[in-house]
């Protein structure tokens, strides 16, 4: 378990420290307070000298095609403080008195480049056969460190979209599932974990009655006429004549399959939800999240939570108060020294709320 962060250096977080973590981490403020920025530290935790799981810290949108919105270099440039002209990113993790310091540094440069290399890299061909031509591009030079160890390199140039990074020379004993707020509408979901357990499967349907109470199960159908070339997962249902796909369901009913799978593929490490209440009505809230928590702390997942909705913590606040000992609030602020952050238990935080009427967030 995680039991303190301290980030020195990342986008827009400057010195900033969580203490006394929790099983359960609720984290709060207003927007562009950091809340994003503390999951993506997490995230990079899982394999630091991974340049791909860096790549995944861009926030890139996935729907978009490749060769549109945002360049890695653009990506990478914005993982740094903008405030400060020393590209640096540094952080600090705490897990019961095992103590890791990280380092990303990076360079920026101009590096005369062979054309027919850029335009590979820019994902693009030359209208005409470039033989020996160069052009000045922008280069950013990155190294990783871990614990005062450089454990990897690479370079990025400006525009380019394509990234034949490096794997891992090493294989990550951290397990860490991070998930953002708009991943189920993609209906990627982790239902191959669930249904190698049959105990959590039960109740897993049993909660998810809370959106179609004439649920029977959800099967995997593997028929390859499916134009995704893949299976697909199907919900049958008392309600309908046949198996629907899950994407046929609504953003609800998806979002709520979504976190409850990621709890079972998270067992024994650590579960990042980014705004984890967006598309789960209000009268669902309190089944589905009870059974979130209870379900962490049962598999020994560690929990990290952002929101900005008060109904929503208030509900994760009191779903079951047998948890409140586990779960701690953070609200995190930024001021013209950088970033600070008020911590609350959860008894402390219903206190303050219900009876002093703090504004938790």
């Amino acid at each position: 378990m995680i039991s303190r962060i301290y980030i020195k250096s990342f986008r827009g977080i400057n010195e900033l420290s969580l203490g006394d973590l929790l099983p359960i981490n609720i984290l709060t403020g207003d927007n562009n307070s950091g809340k994003t920025s503390v999951l993506e530290v997490l995230q990079s935790f899982e394999d630091p000298t991974n340049f791909r799981l860096w790549r995944k810290l861009i926030r890139k949108d996935a729907r978009m095609p490749r060769d549109m919105g945002m360049s890695y270099y653009e990506g990478f440039y914005d993982l740094f403080n903008i405030n400060s002209e020393e590209k640096k990113i540094e952080y600090t993790i705490d897990c019961d008195g095992d103590m890791h310091n990280i380092v990303m540094t990076a360079e920026e440069t101009i590096e005369e480049i062979d054309e027919n290399k850029l335009y590979e890299l820019q994902g693009v061909r030359p209208l005409n056969d470039v033989l020996g031509n160069f052009q000045e591009v922008s280069k950013l030079e990155i190294e990783v460190f871990v614990d005062g160890n450089k454990v990897s390199e690479d370079s990025i140039y400006e525009g380019q979209i394509r990234t034949p990074l490096p794997l891992s020379r090493n294989k990550s004993e951290r397990k860490i599932v991070y998930i953002s707020p708009i991943r189920h509408a993609d209906g990627d979901v982790f239902l191959s974990s669930v249904l190698n357990h049959p105990d959590m499967y039960q109740e897993m349907l049993s909660v998810l009655k809370e959106f179609d109470e004439e649920i029977i199960s959800i099967n995997y159908d593997s028929d390859s006429s499916h134009s995704s070339r893949k299976g697909v997962y199907k919900i049958l249902s008392n309600s309908h004549d046949k198996a629907l796909p899950l994407n046929v369901y609504g953003d609800g009913m998806k979002k709520a399959v979504l976190l409850m799978s990621a709890v079972i593929a998270a067992r024994d490490g650590i579960l990042l939800f980014d705004e984890f209440e967006t598309a789960i009505h209000t009268s669902a809230m309190d089944k589905v999240f009870r059974w979130i928590l209870n379900t962490c702390v049962k598999l020994n997942v560690q929990l990290f939570l952002t929101s900005h909705s008060k109904e929503a913590i208030d509900k994760v606040l009191k779903c079951d108060s047998n948890l409140l000992d586990d779960i701690a609030l953070y609200t995190l602020y930024k001021d013209k020294d950088g970033s600070s952050v008020r911590r609350l238990s959860g008894r402390k935080a219903i206190e303050a709320k219900d009876n002093m009427g703090l504004e938790l967030r």
